[in-house]
Parts: C-alpha cells; structure tokens; sequence
C-alpha cells in the first residue's frame, strides 16, 4: 500500500497572512527534503498569492491555482481532481504532503471530508487545520462576524499575526481566543514565522464539526465581489498609496493587492523591476517580487476585493495611477452604459 499524502488546510480572514505562512511552511518542507505542493484558492479571476509563492518556490512538487469560486463548494470538484491528480502520479514524483489554502471568504466545515470521497479514500490523510487571524483585525470580529468565528472554531491550530505591529492587540486577541478556545493551541507568529517550539501543524489535532453544523456560503460569498484590473504600464508609488488608503466612496474595501512596476523605480540587482503589494487592516505593504524561474517578470495587475463597491470606478481609478513612458498610449476605462 502506498502511503497515504498529507493535506494540512490553512485558512483565516482576508488578509491575516495566510500566503506568508504558506510560503514559511513550503520553505521547511523543502528543506527537510520531502515533495510538496500547494493548492491555492482566491476570490476573483487572477490567483496573485500563486504568483507569490511561486515566485519564491519553484522547486515544488506541484502548484494549483483555482480562481472564481471556492474550495469549499462550487471548486471542490477541482480540489478533488488536483488531489487525485497528485495521488496517482509515480511514487518518487508524487508529493508527500500538500498545503491547501483557502480564500480568506471560505468557510472550511466542507473540507474536512476530503478522506470521504471516493477518489480519495485510503489515499489522503487530512493531518491538521491551520487558522490564520491577524491580530490588527478588531478584536470583536471573533463574535461579530460568523465566518471568522468558524475558521477559529475548527482549528487544530491557531496563529497570530503581526503581533509585533501591535503587541497590545496581540494581547487582547490572545486572551479572547483562549477563551473562547481553550482546547485549541495558539502561537504568535511574526512575518509567518512561528517560534522555535512551536506545535507542528502538520501533527494537528482536528475538531469535530458540531453537530447541526452545514456549511454556508451566506458567511462567505453573499455580498463581496473582486475587482481585477491589469496594467500595461508603471504606476505611480504614490498615487496608488493614495487610492488604496482613503475610505472609498462607494462600499468598503475589505482587501485589495497585486503585482506592479512603479513609475521612476530602477530595477533591482536581481533583475527584477517587480513588486507586491498587500492592503490588509488598514496597511498598505509593498515588497520585492523576483523574476520567475525562467527569467520572466509577473504580469502587473491589481486586484480589490470588498462589498458594494462601483467596479467601474474602481476600474478607472486604477488605471488612473499608470504613468505611461512618454509616447506610450494609454489605455482608458470606460463606464459601462
């Protein structure tokens, strides 16, 4: 019998951090000589935190974008079709294990009978949840807003992020989250990483789903949308802080980021005239993004994530912040009839 591959499912809000994790779990694993891969899901059309990790980890064993939808229900199809995928390629080619991110809008209470189906049964194993919360999220989140709360609740395991931007909310969020979960271990993690001690994630000691308890997308899905917009030229550093940071005029923006080239900004020394760039809680983060393994440079896209908002505004906006060379033409967005 061949052994079984190892799912470990992270999940968390919109921009808790779970791609930084991701890419913290995925660098162990190579280094400890085992065969991973990663399934990414996002909400929208562009998969940027694939791009991300694949950026930074060409050598895995495999890398799974799915986009427009959610693992948890109208892609679990294709979840299922990866996984079976990776389980029948040849035993010193197949992975060992395989990271599963959910979009930050998933509710993960569908995910935990991946060993059920019958595709996969005997040939997987689910060895741990894995929940993401960033500690600059309001800490009332935990009992306002059902989605979190469910990500937290079926944890093996629960990280906290960015507690070294804000050590006093860390606080708060630690104590709130011990008790509404004393069973479930949690650790403060700082730029993804846990410290030297930690709890495996990979040795996770799943909850059961409690009883009465389906699946929904009404937590999830109901009300965002993503606005994906890509660019063909530099855009200005500040005009993009600019838009991203002031409240928007229409809805609320829960997330946006993406993949650019600013305006003014020589290439760096490895080549690459990339960068990334993430709004989460209020902060805008921008950091360098290598060329690929071929020596390709990422498409430059942005993508905003949120509810109510005017997409053709926001697409206008956008492309507002381009700074085309001179001579270049420039595309115009157009609002829709």
């Amino acid at each position: 019998m061949r052994a079984p591959l190892d799912i470990l499912i992270v999940t968390g809000p919109l921009g808790a951090g779970k791609t930084t994790v991701v890419n913290r779990l995925l660098k162990a694993e190579v280094a400890a000589g085992r065969r991973v891969a990663v399934l990414i899901n996002e909400f929208g059309a562009i998969s940027v935190d694939g791009t991300l990790v694949d950026a930074e980890r060409p050598e895995l064993a495999g890398v799974q974008n799915l986009v427009n939808g959610c693992v948890c229900c109208s892609l679990r199809d294709d979840v299922v079709a990866t996984l079976q995928s990776w389980c029948d390629q040849p035993e010193d080619t197949r992975p060992e294990r395989v990271v599963l991110e959910t979009t930050g809008l998933a509710d993960p209470t569908d995910l935990l009978d991946l060993e059920l189906e019958p595709a996969l049964a005997g040939r997987l194993r689910l060895v741990g949840l894995l929940t993401v919360i960033s500690c600059l999220t309001p800490v009332d989140h935990l009992q306002t807003k059902p989605l979190l709360h469910r990500q937290a609740a079926l944890a093996s395991l629960l990280h906290l992020s960015k507690t070294d931007l804000d050590p006093s909310a860390g606080v708060a969020w630690e104590s709130e989250l011990r008790a509404a979960f004393r069973q479930i271990p949690q650790v403060a993690t700082r730029h993804g990483l846990a410290p030297e001690g930690s709890p495996d994630p990979w040795q996770g000691d799943l909850r059961p789903v409690p009883a009465g308890w389906e699946p929904t997308a009404a937590h999830s899905f109901a009300e965002a949308r993503a606005i994906t917009l890509h660019w063909d030229h530099p855009v200005d550093p500040a005009a993009l802080e600019a838009l991203l940071l002031a409240p928007p005029a229409q809805g609320e923006l829960l997330r946006a980021k993406g993949v650019c080239a600013f305006s003014g900004w020589a290439p760096r020394n490895d080549g690459s005239d990339r960068w990334a760039f993430q709004l989460a809680d209020g902060r805008l983060e921008i950091s360098p993004l290598p060329l690929r393994a071929d020596g390709s440079a990422p498409d430059c896209v942005a993508v905003a994530i949120g509810t109510g908002l005017d997409a053709a505004h926001w697409k206008m906006a956008l492309r507002g912040v381009e700074r085309p060379p001179l001579g270049a033409r420039r595309k115009i967005s157009l609002p829709q009839p």
